[in-house]
Formats: structure tokens, C-alpha cells, sequence
């Protein structure tokens, strides 16, 4: 018994027109030739064709493009929001603590507190939203420019 060689099966490169893949062929294979002419009327729907399909891969380029300027802003907007919460957080901690002192009015204090709990969540959701972007991983950007 002799063993079978070893056989490779490969197609690579750039390839216009008619291609065939196979192992076994029975039979007659015809290619047209380059050399034939071809008629004017599937010459014109192929450039169409090229031409169509041109447009909608540069269509579908243009729009991840815009998602990606428009995910890159909103990791911005969410760099400046961290700083302004970590800004506010102190401040709205004195606003607590110089009530609790009775230094200034029940009522700052109950203002510090909630805008105290608002800066720590808005702190925090920003934290995790550039956590995310830094780790690679997909994040949801709000369809309005005002939830930012």
C-alpha cells in the first residue's frame, strides 16, 4: 500500500471573475476568457454593482466613525463631570458638618446632604463609565445630549 501524498487546496490573492474550488472534477470545465468580449449592458450593472456597494461600506464607515467621536465625547463629558462632583463633594461635606455644628441652618444641612448624595452617585456612575472605556469594553452612550 502507498500512502497518500499530501495535497493542498489554496486560493489567495486578489480574484475577478468566474473561480472554481474543488477536489474531484468529472467532466469539462469551460472558463470564459478575459479576451472575450463582454456586453455592455452586464459591463455597466457590474460597475453599478461595485459602485453601490462602494457606497455603502463608505455609508457604514462614516457612521461607526460618528459613533466613535460621539462614544469619545461622552467619556470626556464624563472626565469633566467627575471633576465638578469631586469639586462639589467637600464643600457640600462642610455645608454638613458646620449644621450639624449648628453654625449655619437645618437646612443647609438637609441641601448638603442630598446634593452630597447626588455628587457621590454621579461620581461614582462616571467612575464606572470610564473604567469601562478604559478597559476596552462597550459602553452605552445616551441617544440624548442632555443625559450626559
Amino acid at each position: 500500500m502507498s500512502e497518500h501524498s499530501y495535497v493542498r487546496n489554496e486560493l489567495s490573492g486578489d480574484v475577478r471573475g468566474p473561480v472554481v474550488q474543488s477536489g474531484a472534477i468529472h467532466g469539462d470545465v469551460v472558463f470564459n476568457s478575459p479576451a472575450e468580449p463582454r456586453d455592455r449592458e452586464s459591463a455597466e450593472m457590474d460597475r453599478r454593482w461595485t459602485d453601490r456597494r462602494r457606497r455603502i461600506l463608505d455609508a457604514e464607515e462614516a457612521q461607526r466613525a460618528g459613533l466613535q467621536r460621539r462614544a469619545n465625547q461622552y467619556v470626556r463629558a464624563c472626565h469633566r463631570r467627575r471633576r465638578v462632583n469631586r469639586i462639589f463633594l467637600p464643600i457640600e461635606g462642610m455645608t454638613v458638618v458646620l449644621g450639624l455644628m449648628h453654625v449655619v441652618p437645618v437646612m443647609y444641612t438637609v441641601l448638603g446632604l442630598l446634593f452630597g448624595a447626588i455628587s457621590v452617585t454621579g461620581w461614582v456612575q462616571c467612575s464606572l463609565i470610564i473604567r469601562k472605556w478604559d478597559a476596552g469594553r462597550t459602553i452605552k452612550v445616551p441617544l440624548s445630549g442632555w443625559r450626559w
